[in-house]
């Protein structure tokens, strides 16, 4: 029989953990989180449709397609490959699009990853965008500041935007495709501000309300009246 959710995500951490020794790649700190790459609960529903779509839309088939080979298969979203230790604040930074990973290189000594800090969108996801200004005007990611340094490495340097990190090269070390992924979604969710929303949001009957947040237009509309005096 196929084993349950529990029993999948509990080997699954324990898997990760294993291979990095227990520890936090970031701050070596002890009894780490195992954070997934690639969401469980996608993984594990196959609700690929949609991303698919989104995919295809921003990166084009081809390399879609590349990603696809990778995320839908359970060989390696169930496995250490789809897994990163990460201490509980990281963890939690990394799952709501605070930080993202940008896969520089791989050698043979691993993977070369650089941190980078996601600044907070003043956007929500269903709020409507004016093709005629930049969207990162709107968005109030203009002046290129990344996000508060709350991090530090094992050695006690604060952890800052540009700064890289090895995940040593193992026999189930991280996908390079996954780490691709995720460092372009995790940029596109902190834009559109997809990572400051719940769930409620999402199911609204009211498409028009969802739509319509007087807080989030006021804030766009200052920051493109401010582009256009500049």
């Amino acid at each position: 029989p196929a084993p349950s959710s529990s029993v999948t995500r509990h080997g699954f951490a324990d898997q990760v953990r294993d291979r990095d020794r227990h520890v936090c790649v970031f701050s070596g700190m002890p009894d780490p989180e195992a954070a997934r790459i690639f969401p469980f609960s996608t993984s594990e529903k196959k609700a690929f449709s949609y991303l698919n779509d989104l995919l295809t839309a921003f990166w084009g088939p081809e390399k879609a397609l590349a990603w696809r080979r990778h995320f839908e298969a359970a060989d390696i979203t169930q496995s250490a490959k789809n897994g990163i230790s990460m201490n509980h604040q990281i963890r939690f930074w990394f799952d709501n699009a605070r930080l993202a990973l940008k896969p520089l290189r791989e050698t043979a000594e691993g993977i070369v990853v650089q941190w980078h800090w996601l600044k907070r969108s003043v956007l929500k996801p269903s709020v409507t965008i004016y093709r005629e200004v930049d969207i990162l005007y709107q968005a109030g990611v203009m002046d290129q500041r990344w996000g508060d340094a709350l991090a530090h490495r094992e050695s006690g340097v604060r952890i800052q935007t540009g700064q890289t990190f090895l995940l040593p090269r193992h026999e189930h070390m991280p996908s390079w495709e996954l780490l691709e992924m995720q460092w372009d979604l995790l940029r596109v969710a902190a834009l559109c501000g997809a990572a400051d929303v719940t769930d409620d949001y999402y199911i609204c009957e009211d498409e028009d309300g969802r739509g319509y947040d007087a807080e989030v237009v006021t804030k766009q509309h200052a920051l493109i009246a401010e582009h256009e005096k500049a």
